[in-house]
């Protein structure tokens, strides 16, 4: 690089690189003629030049994504050097330079998760979801480093986005990601398993080190602290951001919301709205079949197979068919929380009037009966929802597969 054109990235003049400009016109152009250079925007990262970083940026595009002699991009050296800010500001400028292989494959995701920087993580994985499937020359994502890297809390911060993808791949994307094996054949949860690694971090403040001595705690330094304003861990709140978000164990009701998001998400809209024409005509059909007047003389008549088969059964299957279509149309509804409370709103009335219908049909044990089957059913529904998130809370580590055969494709024992 021009000495000149160093002095200038060295001190992030933007003035300077103008005033420069003026003088030789394909300054910046006779750089970017070589394939691997350290340009000045590789500089301007490095040292978080942020305003001259951002000017070139406009300048000269192609420079984001100029290896070095080193193999690095200007974003690996912003990750590499902790300049925080100015990586965030290169990403949303373009994030497609989080993807961008280096030496060894090593993207800027891989070198976060090395590095260590939960909420630079969190970010680059928001602005480029796709990353999170890049692999380095020996096989390794992103989960892969964070083990071997000793980096726990990126680690969480990875599961618990994968676990909550929302997208129309995201389940394939999750197993394909978890199952990745580097070249030794092992996975990330093998490298976890083998590590047997464990959160080490205490997260005490001046006032829980200082009660660690027990009764050898010095009383007036206590106060001082306190008279200064100092309080324990459990007394400070906690600020959520989105990386301790993303940590945490995906709950039941997460479970069950990615879930229906990731069912609508692999719908086109032509089916999405022919299910709700349908569901539509189920819950007409089936609240005019509750609405209908009950001919009190015929039921007198009924034997107790006829009232098994006319009431019980035939209610209890109208009646699931009902609530089935209720439940379906809202899993169909566009994401929104206007759009959830307007239904609710909508279908409680209806439903109330429904089970006010039949029960004005039929005596108090008939109308128990039929909504104990319904009831039953809907638990056993929510049973198998529970137990696969369970599952998913539980992953057991297999053995891991050393030969690899059909480049990588296949493994065998």
């Amino acid at each position: 690089m021009d000495p000149k054109l160093l002095r200038v990235a060295q001190s992030g003049s933007v003035n300077a690189l103008y005033s420069l400009l003026q003088k030789d016109p394909c300054i910046l152009q006779n750089v970017d003629v070589l394939p691997f250079i350290h340009t000045p925007l590789h500089e301007a990262s490095s040292t978080g030049k942020i305003d001259l970083a951002m000017e070139l940026m406009i300048l000269k595009p192609s420079f984001a994504k100029k290896l070095n002699e080193d193999g690095l991009t200007p974003l690996h050296l912003a990750v590499e050097n902790h300049q925080a800010e100015l990586a965030l500001e290169l990403v949303k400028f373009d994030p497609s330079l989080v993807r961008i292989r280096g030496r060894g494959g090593m993207t800027p995701l891989h070198l976060v998760a090395k590095e260590g920087d939960v909420e630079l993580l969190t970010e680059f994985i928001l602005v480029c979801p796709e990353s999170i499937t890049d692999a380095t020359l020996n096989g390794e994502t992103a989960l892969h480093i964070a083990v071997i890297s000793d980096r726990y809390e990126e680690l969480k911060v990875l599961r618990g986005w994968m676990q909550r993808m929302r997208k129309v791949d995201a389940s394939t994307t999750e197993i394909q990601v978890l199952n990745k094996r580097d070249r030794k054949g092992n996975t990330a949860l093998h490298l976890a398993a083998y590590n047997n690694n464990h959160q080490n971090k205490s997260g005490m403040t001046a006032l829980d080190a200082l009660r660690v001595n027990g009764p050898q705690m010095n009383t007036e330094t206590e106060s001082i602290i306190k008279t200064s304003g100092g309080k324990s861990g459990m007394s400070l709140s906690r600020v959520k951001t989105t990386s301790v978000f993303l940590s945490k164990p995906v709950t039941f009701r997460e479970y069950c919301s990615t879930g229906m998001a990731r069912y609508r998400s692999r719908m086109s809209d032509g089916t999405r709205n022919s299910l709700l024409v349908i569901t539509a005509l189920i819950i007409t059909a089936t609240y005019q079949t509750a609405a209908q007047p009950q001919d009190t003389d015929k039921f007198q008549k009924l034997s107790f197979e006829e009232i098994v088969l006319e009431i019980v059964l035939l209610w209890g299957f109208n009646s699931t068919a009902f609530f089935l279509a209720i439940a379906l149309t809202f899993i169909l509804l566009p994401i929104g929380r206007a759009y959830t409370w307007w239904y609710i709103f909508i279908t409680a009335p209806l439903i109330c009037s429904y089970a006010i219908s039949v029960y004005l049909k039929y005596n108090i044990t008939i109308f128990f009966v039929m909504y104990v089957m319904v009831a039953f059913g809907f638990l056993i529904y929510v049973l198998v929802f529970y137990v696969k998130w369970k599952r998913t809370t539980r992953k057991k580590v297999p053995k891991p597969r050393i030969e690899l055969i059909s480049q990588g494709l296949e493994t065998m024992v």
